[in-house]
């Protein structure tokens, strides 16, 4: 075993221990909760830096209806993200952008069926429920079997949703996976 003499050299035993004290904490402490630009046009009012939460967006757009009547439509679709929201976000925002990306999820296919059209639309967004994503020591991933709980049992939050889309696996266990880290 190896004895380190703490007598000599109180800085170093000072400056490990400051160090791990600064590892330890909370990473929320350190992080501010909304980095936007203009605080007034933030998506989740200001607390955009969010992570291990499932959200919800709605859709609202104006439809001619066969009488030619325009008549207001309201969709939502629920989603989740291990990341922080404010990266989920940009990731939806190119998919309604990229042509490429347009089937990337329902709410794209949904947002790119209305530019099509020629739809005006607006889409606000909210935090729904909070949870932590797949635990190796559990073997259960809390955010996906959340947002299956939102998308099944409160079908008016998840209009755009698919049925289908519940059996897919959850996709947070792949990190850790030795095969997904370099050697």
């Amino acid at each position: 075993t190896l004895k380190i003499s703490y007598c000599c050299t109180p800085s170093i035993k000072s400056t490990i221990d400051g160090h791990n004290k600064t590892q330890l904490k909370d990473t929320t402490e350190r992080v501010a909760s909304c980095n936007c630009r203009d605080k007034s046009k933030c998506p989740l009012d200001g607390d955009c830096r969010q992570s291990g939460l499932v959200y919800q967006a709605t859709v609202q757009s104006q439809e001619q209806a066969t009488d030619g009547i325009a008549k207001d439509v309201t969709e939502n679709y629920v989603g989740l993200t291990d990341t922080e929201f404010k990266q989920r976000l940009a990731n939806h925002k190119q998919s309604f952008t990229k042509s490429s990306l347009k089937n990337a999820t329902e709410l794209s296919k949904y947002v790119w069926s209305l530019k099509d059209k020629n739809i005006d639309h607006n889409i606000t967004w909210k935090v729904i429920d909070k949870a932590q994503s797949y635990s190796n020591k559990t073997k259960k991933c809390n955010l996906c079997t959340l947002e299956k709980y939102y998308i099944i049992c409160h079908q008016e939050k998840a209009t755009l949703n698919q049925q289908c889309g519940l059996i897919n696996s959850c996709r947070h266990s792949s990190k850790f996976l030795l095969a997904n880290h370099p050697t």
